[in-house]
């Protein structure tokens, strides 16, 4: 083997490693996330790794990079339970349901990141700036899932009907249900469906 190739197979390897470290890492915090422990540490993460911090910090420059990090792998990890077949198309009982099922199945997946990304966001400007672009994406899909209904309205009604249902079903709301209200996720399901159906119909 030759110096130049022994050299990049070092480097590979090296840059394999550096990632496989850096994704141990983010899968820690999103486990801390999920017992409640919303401001993890370098140190807390570093321990629970078994990466001293020293290498931690070599990934992450600082607490708010590491959350920020962690935040958007779990969002892009999460982009495909989002998805609507045909959105916007189809019978208003079958959108309905689709759509509600789609958000509730989102909070088992990401809520504990949810709830980390909101109670963070205050404290680091990058982390308020995601939160606000995803709440604007899921804005936009209630707005396009159900567009043949909102359409046909005045525009003030439009526009309090939209805010109404975007309130109801952004991850917030849905959280409130599932964990404050212990309901279980079919019956929130039920509840989104039945009370989005009102706002739409009326």
């Amino acid at each position: 083997m030759s110096d130049v190739t022994t050299y990049y197979s070092q480097l590979d390897g090296r840059v394999a490693r550096r990632e496989r470290n850096r994704t141990a890492v983010l899968d820690v915090v999103l486990e801390m996330f999920a017992e409640d422990q919303l401001f993890p540490t370098i140190e807390q993460a570093s321990s629970r790794s078994g990466l001293s911090p020293r290498s931690v910090y070599r990934y992450f420059a600082d607490p708010g990079e590491l959350l920020e990090a962690t935040i958007v792998r779990s969002f892009d990890q999460s982009r495909g339970v989002t998805h609507l077949h045909a959105i916007g198309a189809g019978p208003l009982e079958d959108r309905l349901q689709a759509f509600c099922e789609s958000r509730v199945r989102l909070h088992g997946v990401s809520g504990a990141v949810w709830r980390a990304t909101v109670y963070n966001a205050a404290r680091h400007e990058r982390l308020r700036g995601e939160l606000e672009a995803n709440r604007g994406r899921k804005r936009d899909q209630f707005a396009k899932q159900f567009a043949p209904e909102l359409v046909a309205m005045p525009a003030d009604k439009h526009q309090r009907v939209l805010a109404a249902g975007d309130v109801l079903t952004q991850l917030d709301s849905i959280d409130l249900l599932r964990r404050s209200n212990g309901l279980e996720s079919d019956v929130v399901i039920d509840v989104l469906v039945s009370a989005l159906g009102a706002l739409l119909r009326s």
